[in-house]
Protein backbone atom coordinates (compact mmCIF):
# COMPACT_ATOMS: atom_id res chain seq x y z
CA UNK A 1 0.00 0.00 0.00
CA UNK A 2 1.42 3.45 -0.94
CA UNK A 3 2.04 6.24 1.54
CA UNK A 4 -1.06 8.23 2.42
CA UNK A 5 0.64 11.29 3.94
CA UNK A 6 3.93 13.20 3.56
CA UNK A 7 6.12 14.55 6.38
CA UNK A 8 8.79 17.24 5.92
CA UNK A 9 11.21 17.79 8.80
CA UNK A 10 13.42 20.89 9.19
CA UNK A 11 16.44 21.37 11.46
CA UNK A 12 19.76 23.13 10.97
CA UNK A 13 21.60 20.38 12.89
CA UNK A 14 22.42 17.21 10.94
CA UNK A 15 22.22 14.88 13.94
CA UNK A 16 18.72 16.13 14.78
CA UNK A 17 17.54 15.65 11.20
CA UNK A 18 18.90 12.10 11.08
CA UNK A 19 17.53 11.30 14.54
CA UNK A 20 13.99 12.11 13.38
CA UNK A 21 14.50 10.23 10.10
CA UNK A 22 15.68 7.00 11.77
CA UNK A 23 13.46 7.05 14.84
CA UNK A 24 10.44 5.45 13.15
CA UNK A 25 9.62 3.04 10.39
CA UNK A 26 7.56 5.72 8.66
CA UNK A 27 6.02 3.40 6.06
CA UNK A 28 4.29 1.51 8.89
CA UNK A 29 2.28 4.69 9.48
CA UNK A 30 1.53 5.09 5.74
CA UNK A 31 3.86 8.11 5.74
CA UNK A 32 6.38 9.19 3.10
CA UNK A 33 9.22 10.83 5.02
CA UNK A 34 10.65 13.44 2.64
CA UNK A 35 14.31 14.43 2.56
CA UNK A 36 14.74 16.75 5.61
CA UNK A 37 15.27 20.49 5.07
CA UNK A 38 18.20 22.45 6.54
CA UNK A 39 16.27 25.65 7.34
CA UNK A 40 12.93 27.42 7.08
CA UNK A 41 13.65 29.03 3.71
CA UNK A 42 14.17 25.60 2.16
CA UNK A 43 10.87 24.42 3.64
CA UNK A 44 8.98 27.33 2.06
CA UNK A 45 10.66 26.68 -1.31
CA UNK A 46 9.76 22.98 -1.29
CA UNK A 47 6.17 23.10 -0.04
CA UNK A 48 4.55 24.07 -3.41
CA UNK A 49 6.20 21.15 -5.24
CA UNK A 50 6.29 18.43 -2.59
CA UNK A 51 3.03 19.31 -0.79
CA UNK A 52 3.72 17.87 2.68
CA UNK A 53 0.81 17.15 4.99
CA UNK A 54 2.87 17.52 8.19
CA UNK A 55 5.88 19.78 8.89
CA UNK A 56 8.13 19.16 11.89
CA UNK A 57 10.38 22.17 12.53
CA UNK A 58 13.05 23.18 15.01
CA UNK A 59 12.36 26.51 16.76
CA UNK A 60 15.93 27.85 16.68
CA UNK A 61 17.09 28.00 13.05
CA UNK A 62 19.00 30.62 11.01
CA UNK A 63 17.42 32.92 8.40
CA UNK A 64 13.82 32.19 9.41
CA UNK A 65 13.06 31.08 12.96
CA UNK A 66 10.78 28.17 13.63
CA UNK A 67 8.07 30.46 14.97
CA UNK A 68 8.22 32.64 11.85
CA UNK A 69 8.05 29.51 9.68
CA UNK A 70 5.04 28.21 11.61
CA UNK A 71 3.29 31.55 11.22
CA UNK A 72 3.93 31.65 7.43
CA UNK A 73 2.75 28.07 6.98
CA UNK A 74 -0.36 28.74 9.05
CA UNK A 75 -1.14 31.82 6.93
CA UNK A 76 -0.23 30.54 3.45
CA UNK A 77 -0.84 26.78 3.84
CA UNK A 78 -3.48 26.38 6.57
CA UNK A 79 -4.11 22.71 5.73
CA UNK A 80 -0.59 21.66 6.75
CA UNK A 81 -0.24 20.24 10.28
CA UNK A 82 2.79 21.66 12.12
CA UNK A 83 4.83 20.32 15.04
CA UNK A 84 7.62 22.28 16.79
CA UNK A 85 10.86 20.91 18.28
CA UNK A 86 13.12 22.80 20.69
CA UNK A 87 15.84 22.20 23.23
CA UNK A 88 14.34 24.81 25.56
CA UNK A 89 11.35 24.35 27.82
CA UNK A 90 10.39 27.99 27.54
CA UNK A 91 6.80 29.00 28.24
CA UNK A 92 6.86 31.90 25.76
CA UNK A 93 8.16 29.62 23.00
CA UNK A 94 5.55 26.98 23.78
CA UNK A 95 2.84 29.63 23.75
CA UNK A 96 4.24 31.06 20.50
CA UNK A 97 4.08 27.64 18.82
CA UNK A 98 0.39 27.22 19.55
CA UNK A 99 -0.41 30.83 18.68
CA UNK A 100 1.31 30.26 15.30
CA UNK A 101 -0.88 27.26 14.55
CA UNK A 102 1.28 24.38 15.74
CA UNK A 103 -0.54 21.44 17.31
CA UNK A 104 2.28 20.13 19.54
CA UNK A 105 5.63 21.05 21.09
CA UNK A 106 8.39 18.45 21.48
CA UNK A 107 11.50 18.79 23.62
CA UNK A 108 14.94 17.67 22.43
CA UNK A 109 16.16 15.05 22.46
CA UNK A 110 12.93 13.82 20.97
CA UNK A 111 11.99 10.34 22.15
CA UNK A 112 10.18 7.74 20.07
CA UNK A 113 7.12 7.61 22.32
CA UNK A 114 6.88 11.41 22.29
CA UNK A 115 7.11 11.53 18.49
CA UNK A 116 4.54 8.75 18.04
CA UNK A 117 2.11 10.56 20.33
CA UNK A 118 2.43 13.82 18.38
CA UNK A 119 2.16 12.07 15.03
CA UNK A 120 -0.96 10.21 16.17
CA UNK A 121 -2.53 13.54 17.07
CA UNK A 122 -1.56 15.00 13.67
CA UNK A 123 -2.83 11.97 11.73
CA UNK A 124 -6.12 12.02 13.62
CA UNK A 125 -6.56 15.69 12.72
CA UNK A 126 -5.82 14.97 9.04
CA UNK A 127 -8.28 12.05 8.95
CA UNK A 128 -11.00 14.12 10.62
CA UNK A 129 -10.47 16.86 8.05
CA UNK A 130 -10.65 14.34 5.22
CA UNK A 131 -13.84 12.84 6.64
CA UNK A 132 -15.41 16.29 6.96
CA UNK A 133 -14.32 17.21 3.43
CA UNK A 134 -15.67 13.94 2.06
CA UNK A 135 -18.95 14.47 3.89
CA UNK A 136 -19.34 17.96 2.43
CA UNK A 137 -18.51 16.66 -1.03
CA UNK A 138 -21.02 13.81 -0.64
CA UNK A 139 -23.69 16.29 0.41
CA UNK A 140 -22.87 18.55 -2.53
CA UNK A 141 -23.02 15.68 -4.98
CA UNK A 142 -26.22 14.34 -3.45
CA UNK A 143 -27.83 17.75 -3.91
CA UNK A 144 -26.68 17.71 -7.54
CA UNK A 145 -28.06 14.18 -7.98
CA UNK A 146 -31.45 15.14 -6.57
CA UNK A 147 -31.62 18.32 -8.67
CA UNK A 148 -30.70 16.24 -11.72
CA UNK A 149 -33.45 13.74 -10.89
CA UNK A 150 -36.07 16.49 -10.66
CA UNK A 151 -34.99 17.70 -14.10
CA UNK A 152 -35.32 14.15 -15.43
CA UNK A 153 -38.69 13.84 -13.76
CA UNK A 154 -39.97 16.97 -15.50
CA UNK A 155 -39.03 15.84 -18.98
CA UNK A 156 -40.15 12.27 -18.25
CA UNK A 157 -43.52 13.61 -17.10
CA UNK A 158 -43.78 15.47 -20.38
CA UNK A 159 -43.00 12.29 -22.31
CA UNK A 160 -45.45 10.23 -20.23
CA UNK A 161 -48.14 12.86 -20.66
CA UNK A 162 -47.77 12.70 -24.41
CA UNK A 163 -47.55 8.87 -24.39
CA UNK A 164 -50.36 8.00 -22.01
CA UNK A 165 -52.55 11.14 -21.89
CA UNK A 166 -52.39 12.44 -25.47
CA UNK A 167 -55.51 14.57 -25.15
CA UNK A 168 -54.24 16.50 -22.16
CA UNK A 169 -52.09 19.62 -22.40
CA UNK A 170 -48.58 18.99 -21.12
CA UNK A 171 -46.28 21.70 -19.84
CA UNK A 172 -42.89 21.97 -21.57
CA UNK A 173 -40.50 22.05 -18.55
CA UNK A 174 -38.40 25.01 -19.64
CA UNK A 175 -38.67 28.68 -20.56
CA UNK A 176 -36.64 27.87 -23.65
CA UNK A 177 -38.44 27.05 -26.88
CA UNK A 178 -37.33 23.84 -28.56
CA UNK A 179 -38.34 23.35 -32.16
CA UNK A 180 -36.59 21.94 -35.17
CA UNK A 181 -34.63 19.55 -32.96
CA UNK A 182 -33.24 16.08 -33.51
CA UNK A 183 -33.28 13.24 -30.98
CA UNK A 184 -30.88 10.54 -29.83
CA UNK A 185 -31.96 7.60 -27.69
CA UNK A 186 -29.17 5.85 -25.76
CA UNK A 187 -30.17 2.52 -24.20
CA UNK A 188 -27.86 0.54 -21.90
CA UNK A 189 -29.05 -3.06 -22.13
CA UNK A 190 -27.23 -4.70 -19.21
CA UNK A 191 -28.71 -3.08 -16.10
CA UNK A 192 -26.88 -5.51 -13.80
CA UNK A 193 -23.54 -4.08 -14.92
CA UNK A 194 -24.81 -0.55 -14.26
CA UNK A 195 -25.98 -1.61 -10.80
CA UNK A 196 -22.54 -3.00 -9.99
CA UNK A 197 -20.76 0.07 -11.37
CA UNK A 198 -22.82 2.44 -9.23
CA UNK A 199 -23.55 0.24 -6.22
CA UNK A 200 -27.30 0.40 -7.02
CA UNK A 201 -27.31 4.22 -6.64
CA UNK A 202 -29.64 5.22 -9.47
CA UNK A 203 -29.30 8.95 -8.77
CA UNK A 204 -25.51 8.86 -9.03
CA UNK A 205 -25.71 6.62 -12.09
CA UNK A 206 -28.09 8.98 -13.88
CA UNK A 207 -26.07 12.08 -13.02
CA UNK A 208 -22.75 10.55 -14.05
CA UNK A 209 -23.97 9.14 -17.38
CA UNK A 210 -25.71 12.42 -18.27
CA UNK A 211 -22.54 14.40 -17.54
CA UNK A 212 -20.54 12.08 -19.78
CA UNK A 213 -23.11 12.34 -22.55
CA UNK A 214 -23.09 16.16 -22.35
CA UNK A 215 -19.31 16.16 -22.74
CA UNK A 216 -19.58 13.91 -25.80
CA UNK A 217 -22.38 15.94 -27.42
CA UNK A 218 -20.72 19.35 -27.04
CA UNK A 219 -23.74 21.13 -28.54
CA UNK A 220 -24.92 24.31 -26.85
CA UNK A 221 -28.53 24.33 -25.70
CA UNK A 222 -29.00 20.56 -25.88
CA UNK A 223 -31.18 18.61 -23.43
CA UNK A 224 -30.05 15.35 -21.87
CA UNK A 225 -32.37 13.47 -19.55
CA UNK A 226 -32.87 10.00 -18.19
CA UNK A 227 -36.33 8.58 -18.83
CA UNK A 228 -37.16 7.84 -15.20
CA UNK A 229 -39.59 5.06 -16.07
CA UNK A 230 -36.72 3.20 -17.80
CA UNK A 231 -33.56 3.74 -15.79
CA UNK A 232 -31.37 2.49 -18.64
CA UNK A 233 -32.68 4.91 -21.28
CA UNK A 234 -31.29 8.39 -21.90
CA UNK A 235 -32.81 10.87 -24.35
CA UNK A 236 -30.90 13.70 -26.00
CA UNK A 237 -32.64 16.62 -27.74
CA UNK A 238 -30.38 18.88 -29.81
CA UNK A 239 -29.98 20.94 -32.96
CA UNK A 240 -27.67 18.95 -35.21
CA UNK A 241 -27.28 17.79 -38.78
CA UNK A 242 -27.48 14.06 -39.61
CA UNK A 243 -23.68 14.03 -40.04
CA UNK A 244 -23.24 15.62 -36.61
CA UNK A 245 -25.63 13.08 -35.07
CA UNK A 246 -23.57 10.25 -36.50
CA UNK A 247 -20.36 11.79 -35.14
CA UNK A 248 -21.92 12.03 -31.68
CA UNK A 249 -23.13 8.42 -31.92
CA UNK A 250 -19.60 7.29 -32.77
CA UNK A 251 -18.28 9.17 -29.74
CA UNK A 252 -20.83 7.53 -27.45
CA UNK A 253 -20.02 4.16 -29.02
CA UNK A 254 -16.33 4.59 -28.13
CA UNK A 255 -16.87 6.15 -24.69
CA UNK A 256 -18.86 3.25 -23.23
CA UNK A 257 -16.91 0.01 -23.81
CA UNK A 258 -18.94 -3.20 -23.68
CA UNK A 259 -16.77 -4.78 -20.99
CA UNK A 260 -17.56 -1.89 -18.61
CA UNK A 261 -21.14 -0.89 -19.48
CA UNK A 262 -22.46 -3.80 -21.52
CA UNK A 263 -24.04 -3.43 -24.98
CA UNK A 264 -25.53 -0.06 -25.91
CA UNK A 265 -28.03 0.82 -28.63
CA UNK A 266 -27.93 4.36 -30.04
CA UNK A 267 -31.00 5.35 -32.05
CA UNK A 268 -30.78 8.52 -34.19
CA UNK A 269 -33.87 10.49 -35.17
CA UNK A 270 -32.61 13.20 -37.51
CA UNK A 271 -35.99 14.45 -38.73
CA UNK A 272 -36.65 17.88 -37.21
CA UNK A 273 -39.39 17.98 -34.59
CA UNK A 274 -40.34 19.83 -31.40
CA UNK A 275 -40.72 18.74 -27.80
CA UNK A 276 -44.47 18.59 -28.41
CA UNK A 277 -43.75 15.64 -30.73
CA UNK A 278 -41.61 13.80 -28.17
CA UNK A 279 -44.03 10.87 -27.74
CA UNK A 280 -44.28 10.23 -31.49
CA UNK A 281 -40.52 10.41 -31.85
CA UNK A 282 -40.00 8.08 -28.87
CA UNK A 283 -42.38 5.47 -30.29
CA UNK A 284 -40.61 5.56 -33.64
CA UNK A 285 -37.24 5.12 -31.96
CA UNK A 286 -38.38 2.19 -29.82
CA UNK A 287 -39.84 0.54 -32.94
CA UNK A 288 -36.45 0.89 -34.60
CA UNK A 289 -34.56 -0.27 -31.50
CA UNK A 290 -36.07 -3.77 -31.56
CA UNK A 291 -34.78 -4.17 -35.11
CA UNK A 292 -31.18 -3.99 -33.87
CA UNK A 293 -29.04 -7.12 -34.39
CA UNK A 294 -29.20 -9.41 -31.39
CA UNK A 295 -25.93 -9.92 -29.52
CA UNK A 296 -23.46 -8.50 -27.02
CA UNK A 297 -22.29 -5.60 -29.14
CA UNK A 298 -23.07 -1.92 -29.62
CA UNK A 299 -25.46 -0.88 -32.37
CA UNK A 300 -26.22 2.45 -34.04
CA UNK A 301 -29.60 2.69 -35.77
CA UNK A 302 -31.03 5.55 -37.82
CA UNK A 303 -34.77 6.18 -38.00
CA UNK A 304 -35.36 6.44 -41.72
CA UNK A 305 -38.88 5.07 -42.02
CA UNK A 306 -37.65 1.92 -43.79
CA UNK A 307 -38.68 -1.19 -41.90
CA UNK A 308 -36.39 -4.19 -42.17
CA UNK A 309 -38.34 -7.25 -43.28
CA UNK A 310 -38.37 -10.00 -40.68
CA UNK A 311 -36.94 -13.35 -41.73
CA UNK A 312 -38.62 -15.18 -38.87
CA UNK A 313 -41.26 -16.78 -41.09
CA UNK A 314 -38.51 -18.17 -43.29
CA UNK A 315 -36.64 -19.59 -40.31
CA UNK A 316 -39.66 -20.82 -38.37
CA UNK A 317 -42.24 -22.28 -40.73
CA UNK A 318 -45.52 -23.92 -39.78
CA UNK A 319 -43.98 -27.23 -40.82
CA UNK A 320 -41.03 -26.76 -38.46
CA UNK A 321 -43.36 -25.79 -35.63
CA UNK A 322 -45.40 -28.95 -36.19
CA UNK A 323 -42.23 -31.08 -36.21
CA UNK A 324 -41.11 -29.61 -32.88
CA UNK A 325 -44.54 -30.17 -31.34
CA UNK A 326 -44.54 -33.80 -32.54
CA UNK A 327 -41.09 -34.41 -31.04
CA UNK A 328 -42.23 -33.00 -27.70
CA UNK A 329 -45.37 -35.15 -27.70
CA UNK A 330 -43.17 -38.20 -28.34
CA UNK A 331 -40.72 -37.06 -25.67
CA UNK A 332 -37.97 -36.92 -28.30
CA UNK A 333 -36.18 -34.03 -26.62
CA UNK A 334 -32.94 -34.52 -28.49
CA UNK A 335 -34.67 -34.11 -31.86
CA UNK A 336 -36.68 -31.11 -30.60
CA UNK A 337 -33.46 -29.47 -29.38
CA UNK A 338 -31.82 -30.03 -32.76
CA UNK A 339 -34.76 -28.49 -34.60
CA UNK A 340 -34.77 -25.40 -32.35
CA UNK A 341 -31.04 -24.82 -32.06
CA UNK A 342 -29.76 -26.00 -35.45
CA UNK A 343 -32.56 -26.16 -38.00
CA UNK A 344 -34.25 -22.93 -36.90
CA UNK A 345 -30.79 -21.56 -36.04
CA UNK A 346 -31.34 -20.15 -32.54
CA UNK A 347 -27.82 -21.14 -31.45
CA UNK A 348 -26.43 -18.81 -34.14
CA UNK A 349 -28.94 -16.01 -33.66
CA UNK A 350 -26.14 -13.49 -32.96
CA UNK A 351 -23.77 -14.43 -35.78
CA UNK A 352 -26.62 -14.77 -38.29
CA UNK A 353 -27.92 -11.28 -37.49
CA UNK A 354 -31.30 -12.13 -36.00
CA UNK A 355 -32.96 -8.98 -34.76
CA UNK A 356 -33.93 -8.49 -31.13
CA UNK A 357 -37.57 -8.63 -32.25
CA UNK A 358 -37.06 -11.96 -34.03
CA UNK A 359 -35.34 -13.59 -31.06
CA UNK A 360 -38.10 -12.32 -28.77
CA UNK A 361 -40.87 -13.68 -30.98
CA UNK A 362 -39.16 -17.01 -31.54
CA UNK A 363 -38.29 -17.76 -27.89
CA UNK A 364 -41.75 -16.76 -26.66
CA UNK A 365 -43.35 -19.12 -29.18
CA UNK A 366 -40.95 -21.93 -28.21
CA UNK A 367 -41.79 -21.69 -24.49
CA UNK A 368 -45.50 -21.73 -25.32
CA UNK A 369 -45.09 -24.84 -27.51
CA UNK A 370 -43.06 -26.67 -24.86
CA UNK A 371 -45.51 -25.73 -22.09
CA UNK A 372 -48.53 -26.79 -24.19
CA UNK A 373 -46.95 -30.20 -24.84
CA UNK A 374 -46.17 -30.77 -21.14
CA UNK A 375 -49.23 -32.27 -19.42
CA UNK A 376 -47.60 -32.82 -16.01
CA UNK A 377 -45.53 -29.78 -14.95
CA UNK A 378 -47.01 -26.70 -13.31
CA UNK A 379 -47.37 -23.85 -15.79
CA UNK A 380 -45.82 -21.51 -13.21
CA UNK A 381 -42.51 -23.31 -13.70
CA UNK A 382 -42.48 -22.18 -17.32
CA UNK A 383 -43.28 -18.65 -16.19
CA UNK A 384 -40.06 -18.71 -14.18
CA UNK A 385 -38.15 -19.90 -17.25
CA UNK A 386 -39.78 -17.17 -19.35
CA UNK A 387 -38.71 -14.55 -16.79
CA UNK A 388 -35.11 -15.71 -17.17
CA UNK A 389 -35.37 -15.61 -20.97
CA UNK A 390 -36.83 -12.11 -20.78
CA UNK A 391 -33.75 -11.03 -18.84
CA UNK A 392 -31.56 -12.59 -21.53
CA UNK A 393 -33.50 -10.63 -24.14
CA UNK A 394 -33.15 -7.33 -22.27
CA UNK A 395 -29.42 -7.83 -21.72
CA UNK A 396 -28.85 -9.29 -25.22
CA UNK A 397 -27.31 -12.39 -23.67
CA UNK A 398 -27.60 -15.41 -25.95
CA UNK A 399 -26.16 -17.86 -23.42
CA UNK A 400 -28.91 -17.10 -20.89
CA UNK A 401 -31.55 -17.65 -23.55
CA UNK A 402 -30.08 -20.95 -24.79
CA UNK A 403 -29.60 -22.24 -21.24
CA UNK A 404 -33.23 -21.58 -20.38
CA UNK A 405 -34.62 -23.02 -23.60
CA UNK A 406 -32.59 -26.11 -22.70
CA UNK A 407 -34.05 -25.98 -19.18
CA UNK A 408 -37.59 -25.77 -20.57
CA UNK A 409 -36.93 -28.86 -22.70
CA UNK A 410 -35.63 -30.78 -19.65
CA UNK A 411 -38.69 -29.78 -17.65
CA UNK A 412 -40.89 -30.94 -20.49
CA UNK A 413 -39.05 -34.26 -20.53
CA UNK A 414 -39.73 -34.66 -16.81
CA UNK A 415 -36.05 -34.89 -15.79
CA UNK A 416 -35.35 -34.41 -12.13
CA UNK A 417 -38.78 -35.55 -10.99
CA UNK A 418 -37.28 -37.78 -8.31
CA UNK A 419 -40.71 -39.02 -7.23
CA UNK A 420 -39.29 -42.04 -5.41
CA UNK A 421 -36.70 -40.16 -3.38
CA UNK A 422 -35.88 -41.68 -0.01
CA UNK A 423 -36.20 -39.97 3.36
CA UNK A 424 -32.52 -39.01 3.43
CA UNK A 425 -32.78 -37.31 0.03
CA UNK A 426 -36.02 -35.61 1.07
CA UNK A 427 -34.24 -34.22 4.11
CA UNK A 428 -31.39 -32.91 1.94
CA UNK A 429 -33.65 -31.23 -0.62
CA UNK A 430 -35.67 -29.67 2.20
CA UNK A 431 -32.51 -28.09 3.59
CA UNK A 432 -31.48 -26.91 0.14
CA UNK A 433 -34.89 -25.35 -0.45
CA UNK A 434 -34.63 -23.52 2.88
CA UNK A 435 -31.18 -22.26 1.88
CA UNK A 436 -32.59 -21.00 -1.43
CA UNK A 437 -35.35 -19.13 0.38
CA UNK A 438 -32.85 -17.57 2.81
CA UNK A 439 -30.67 -16.54 -0.12
CA UNK A 440 -33.62 -14.90 -1.86
CA UNK A 441 -34.45 -12.97 1.31
CA UNK A 442 -30.95 -11.45 1.27
CA UNK A 443 -30.47 -11.00 -2.49
CA UNK A 444 -34.00 -10.30 -3.78
CA UNK A 445 -32.79 -7.02 -5.36
CA UNK A 446 -30.35 -8.88 -7.62
CA UNK A 447 -31.13 -10.71 -10.83
CA UNK A 448 -32.19 -14.19 -9.70
CA UNK A 449 -33.45 -17.02 -11.90
CA UNK A 450 -34.50 -20.61 -11.31
CA UNK A 451 -31.56 -21.81 -13.42
CA UNK A 452 -28.98 -19.74 -11.50
CA UNK A 453 -30.33 -20.73 -8.09
CA UNK A 454 -30.42 -24.40 -9.07
CA UNK A 455 -26.82 -24.25 -10.22
CA UNK A 456 -25.69 -22.42 -7.08
CA UNK A 457 -27.35 -24.91 -4.73
CA UNK A 458 -26.64 -28.04 -6.81
CA UNK A 459 -30.26 -28.99 -7.48
CA UNK A 460 -31.90 -29.93 -10.77
CA UNK A 461 -33.97 -26.83 -11.74
CA UNK A 462 -37.38 -28.44 -12.31
CA UNK A 463 -37.00 -30.46 -9.12
CA UNK A 464 -36.06 -27.35 -7.15
CA UNK A 465 -39.06 -25.48 -8.55
CA UNK A 466 -41.42 -28.31 -7.63
CA UNK A 467 -40.07 -28.78 -4.09
CA UNK A 468 -39.95 -25.04 -3.39
CA UNK A 469 -43.61 -24.65 -4.41
CA UNK A 470 -44.62 -27.67 -2.32
CA UNK A 471 -42.82 -26.41 0.80
CA UNK A 472 -43.81 -22.74 0.69
CA UNK A 473 -46.94 -22.76 -1.45
CA UNK A 474 -45.43 -20.17 -3.79
CA UNK A 475 -43.05 -20.28 -6.74
CA UNK A 476 -39.51 -18.97 -6.59
CA UNK A 477 -40.54 -16.03 -8.77
CA UNK A 478 -43.46 -15.27 -6.44
CA UNK A 479 -41.10 -15.39 -3.44
CA UNK A 480 -38.69 -12.94 -5.11
CA UNK A 481 -41.59 -10.64 -6.00
CA UNK A 482 -43.01 -10.75 -2.46
CA UNK A 483 -39.64 -9.85 -0.94
CA UNK A 484 -39.28 -6.96 -3.36
CA UNK A 485 -42.78 -5.64 -2.65
CA UNK A 486 -42.26 -5.83 1.13
CA UNK A 487 -39.04 -3.83 0.84
CA UNK A 488 -40.68 -1.36 -1.53
CA UNK A 489 -43.46 -0.71 0.97
CA UNK A 490 -40.91 -0.20 3.72
CA UNK A 491 -39.00 2.34 1.61
CA UNK A 492 -42.23 4.16 0.73
CA UNK A 493 -42.66 5.11 4.39
CA UNK A 494 -39.91 7.70 3.87
CA UNK A 495 -41.46 10.35 1.62
CA UNK A 496 -37.98 11.46 0.49
CA UNK A 497 -37.55 8.17 -1.39
CA UNK A 498 -38.71 8.66 -4.97
CA UNK A 499 -40.86 5.86 -6.34
CA UNK A 500 -38.62 5.42 -9.39
CA UNK A 501 -35.58 5.11 -7.12
CA UNK A 502 -37.39 2.56 -4.93
CA UNK A 503 -38.24 0.54 -8.03
CA UNK A 504 -34.56 0.36 -8.98
CA UNK A 505 -33.40 -0.41 -5.44
CA UNK A 506 -35.65 -3.45 -5.11
CA UNK A 507 -34.60 -4.90 -8.46
CA UNK A 508 -36.62 -3.38 -11.31
CA UNK A 509 -35.15 -1.32 -14.16
CA UNK A 510 -38.58 -0.52 -15.63
CA UNK A 511 -40.80 1.57 -13.34
CA UNK A 512 -43.94 0.83 -15.36
CA UNK A 513 -43.39 -2.90 -14.90
CA UNK A 514 -42.72 -2.40 -11.17
CA UNK A 515 -45.95 -0.40 -10.92
CA UNK A 516 -47.95 -3.17 -12.63
CA UNK A 517 -46.48 -5.84 -10.35
CA UNK A 518 -47.11 -3.68 -7.27
CA UNK A 519 -50.74 -3.09 -8.27
CA UNK A 520 -51.24 -6.82 -8.87
CA UNK A 521 -49.86 -7.64 -5.40
CA UNK A 522 -51.31 -4.76 -3.37
CA UNK A 523 -54.48 -3.96 -5.36
CA UNK A 524 -53.38 -0.33 -5.67
CA UNK A 525 -50.66 1.61 -7.47
CA UNK A 526 -47.43 2.67 -5.72
CA UNK A 527 -48.68 6.28 -5.64
CA UNK A 528 -52.03 5.25 -4.15
CA UNK A 529 -50.30 3.09 -1.55
CA UNK A 530 -47.95 5.89 -0.51
CA UNK A 531 -50.86 8.31 -0.22
CA UNK A 532 -52.78 5.84 1.93
CA UNK A 533 -49.95 5.39 4.45
CA UNK A 534 -49.20 9.13 4.60
CA UNK A 535 -52.78 9.75 5.79
CA UNK A 536 -52.40 7.43 8.77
Amino acid sequence: MGAKYKVLSADDELWSRENIRRMLSWEDYSIDFLEPACDGEEVLERIPQEKPDIVITDINMPFISGLELLDKIHTEYPDIITLAVSGYDDFQKVKGVFMAGGIDYLLKPVGREQLVGSLSKALKTLEEREAEKASKEDNRLRENYISSFFEDDEFSSLLNGKLFRPGKESHVPSTRVFSEISTILVKFHDVEILKQNYNKDVLRMSYDIKERLRELIDVEGSIVFQYTDKVNEFIIELNATPARLRLIADRIYAAFPIEKQGPVTIVLHAQASSLDDIATVYREMIAELVSRPFGRRHSIIACNGIRRKSKLQDRFTDRLEAQIATCLENNDISKARSLIMETAGLEKCDSEEWSLFEVTQFTTRMINIIAEADKTSNSRTYEEVQDAINYGLRSLNKDIILDNIELALRIGAGSGAASNAGSSENSTISEQVESVRDYIAEHYMDHLTLSDLAQQFYVEPSYLSKKFSQKYNETITACITRCRMEKAKELMEDENNKLEVISFKVGYDDYNYFSRVFRRCEKKSPTEYRNSISKK
